[in-house]
């Protein structure tokens, strides 16, 4: 039984396809059948079931997949842990909140680890198990992920000093119906959040620009096109003064970093968490 055996099995076991599975080895799809057929010579047993348009694990493929799919995750982490160092290597970040923080932190860390290579995303949705942390705020479906809580922050409904609701202690409900809101898109908590405040208030709001682009947001309010629900700490200091702020009771966002359990955590990566907590506390004066 050899190693690359086992990588074969289980992406054709994910794939349920040896074409597929050969496209990603770059090797002609007879390899990838062959090698199969010699694992289940080996194991004296079929692993899958085969028709002439697809193949799909059996109950003693599955059984298999399971274990063999354990222990190569247990190889990579051995030869990620054999060849780790806080100095070198890479460092892979998926960033949906916070942004500001959490770049300011990347900075500090290059400055300190300047050999570190730092790739980072803020695509939504994108492949959690592709990167070692990922900073977001909402709970992620897939099961074995760690969290730890970076930030609960007020959120704020934000309008131009030029529109007639500016200033006021209480916001009419009526009036604020009327009004049309600046929104991130559904990607985003803050949408949500919006929403909920909005029926709150007894209404359903009116979008009239949606971006997922918080400076366009920002820009929008200052234009007086609009109001819009922000978060208070992480676009603080880039609120301009000609903006507005009155606080939303009883709505608060949570801000968390997330790293899969079961895959070894690099000490780059372990560096940068407490970096980026230390950032987080510091925000909110801690």
């Amino acid at each position: 039984m050899e190693l690359l055996q086992l990588k074969y099995f289980c992406d054709a076991a994910e794939m349920e396809n040896f074409s597929r599975t050969a496209q990603k080895y770059q090797v002609p799809p007879s390899d990838i059948s062959q090698s199969i057929k010699r694992l289940e010579a080996e194991l004296s047993a079929k692993l899958f079931d085969r028709t002439a348009n697809r193949i799909a694990l059996n109950a003693r493929g599955k059984a298999f997949y399971q274990k063999a799919k354990q222990a190569l995750l247990l190889l990579d982490d051995a030869r990620a842990e054999a060849a780790d160092h806080e100095d070198s290597g890479e460092l892979r970040l998926s960033i949906q909140t916070n942004r500001r923080i959490v770049m300011q932190t990347v900075r500090s860390f290059r400055q300190l680890h300047p050999k570190v290579d730092v790739l980072t995303t803020h695509q939504l949705h994108s492949d959690p198990g592709n990167y070692h942390l990922m900073i977001g705020d909402e709970t992620l479906a897939e099961s074995g992920f760690r969290r730890r809580k970076l930030l609960s922050e007020d959120v704020y409904l934000a309008m131009s000093r030029n529109n007639p609701l500016a200033g006021s202690e209480e916001i009419d409900a009526d009036s604020l119906a009327a009004e049309p809101f600046i929104s991130l898109g559904p990607g985003n908590s803050m949408h949500p959040i919006m929403l909920a405040a909005c029926r709150r208030w007894g209404f359903e709001p009116h979008v009239a620009i949606q971006s997922d682009d918080p400076f366009y947001i920002r820009k929008c309010v200052e234009l007086n096109l609009g109001v819009a629900v922000i978060p208070s700490v992480s676009w603080k200091g880039q609120i301009s003064a000609s903006i507005f702020l009155h606080k939303i009771d009883g709505f608060q966002r949570n801000t968390y970093v997330y790293w899969d359990e079961k895959k070894y955590l690099p000490a780059a990566a372990k560096v940068f968490l407490e970096m980026l907590e230390q950032a987080f506390l510091a925000e909110i004066g801690e």
